[in-house]
């Protein structure tokens, strides 16, 4: 085989392997479950829970990385690094664990027109890294959905 049949061949390979790939959908928002405050002071408080989200992709995923904020009734809840390798099955639900610093001064001013609804606002802004294969690629998130208060 000459150089240049070698060449044609590798490009047809590479070709059809990148063909074969087909793109990332980002998951899907389903819920928050799991909710728990902890700390011990209003200015020390923290809330962690579980956001469950579907892969609507028909390959497993890997999620890596994150950083998003979390907003109740558009004001600032806190902002959560999410460091966890995390196996995703595909058209699968799973859960990413969320740790958050609360800003309190934040969900004080707004407690009272808090304690007048039925629902609120969440709304998660940030960045993931999924992938899958070694192929790793940051993918926005913006998820908004209301949600009953006795959630909280």
């Amino acid at each position: 085989m000459n150089k240049k049949s070698g060449f044609v061949l590798a490009c047809i390979v590479i070709g059809l392997g990148l063909a074969s790939c087909r793109s990332l959908t980002a998951p899907e928002y389903i819920d928050i479950d799991d909710i728990q405050m902890g700390g011990n002071s209003l200015t020390n408080t923290t809330l962690s829970a579980n956001v469950r989200l579907y892969n609507p992709n028909k390959s497993n995923l890997t999620f890596r990385s994150g950083s998003l904020d979390i907003y109740v009734d558009n004001r600032l809840l806190g902002h959560t690094e999410l460091d966890s390798v995390i196996h995703i099955h595909k058209l699968d639900t799973f859960r990413i664990p969320v740790t958050v610093r609360v800003d309190m001064g934040n969900v004080l001013g707004n407690a009272l027109s808090l304690a007048l609804k039925d629902s609120v606002l969440v709304r998660l802004e940030g960045k993931i890294k999924v992938g899958r294969s070694g192929v790793f690629i940051t993918r926005p998130v913006r998820y908004e959905q209301k949600e009953r208060l006795d959630m909280f």
